[in-house]
C-alpha cells in the first residue's frame, strides 16, 4: 500500500530528474515566461496544471512544517511579487562572492519565491 512518503519521494525523485536535465540547458530568463517554463517540465507528470500561475488564494500543509502553513502572496498580488523576486535574483551582484555566499543568497531567493507560491498545485 503506498504511503504519503511513498509519493513524496516519487516526487522528489522525478523533479530531481528534471533538475538534471533542466541544469544542460543553457538559459534562464529572469522573467515570468522564463520561470513558468522552468516550473513546467519540472512538475509535468506529477500537477496538472505544471507551469500555470494560480488565480485563487491558497493555504496548505506543509511537511517541511510539520503540517503548519505558510502565509502565501494572495492571487491578487502574484505577478507583482514574482517580478520583483526576479528582479532583486537578477540584479545581485555575485561576482566576488564566496561559494557560500551564493548559496546563502540562492536560498534565501528560493525561499522568497516559495512563499509566493505561485503556482497551481493539483496532484494529477
Amino acid at each position: 500500500m503506498r504511503t504519503p512518503d511513498d509519493d513524496r519521494m516519487e516526487e522528489a525523485d522525478k523533479v530531481s530528474a528534471n533538475i538534471a536535465r533542466i541544469l544542460n540547458e543553457k538559459s534562464f530568463a529572469f522573467s515570468i515566461t522564463g520561470f513558468t517554463s522552468i516550473h513546467r517540465p519540472l512538475f509535468e507528470g506529477l500537477f496538472k496544471f505544471a507551469g500555470k500561475i494560480r488565480d485563487f488564494d491558497i493555504t496548505k500543509s506543509e511537511w517541511v512544517l510539520r503540517g503548519d502553513t505558510v502565509l502565501y502572496v494572495n492571487s491578487e498580488d502574484l505577478h507583482r511579487s514574482i517580478e520583483y523576486d526576479l528582479k532583486q535574483g537578477k540584479r545581485y551582484p555575485y561576482k566576488g562572492l564566496s561559494m557560500e555566499g551564493i548559496v546563502e543568497h540562492i536560498a534565501k531567493f528560493v525561499s522568497g519565491i516559495w512563499q509566493i507560491h505561485p503556482f497551481y498545485f493539483f496532484v494529477i
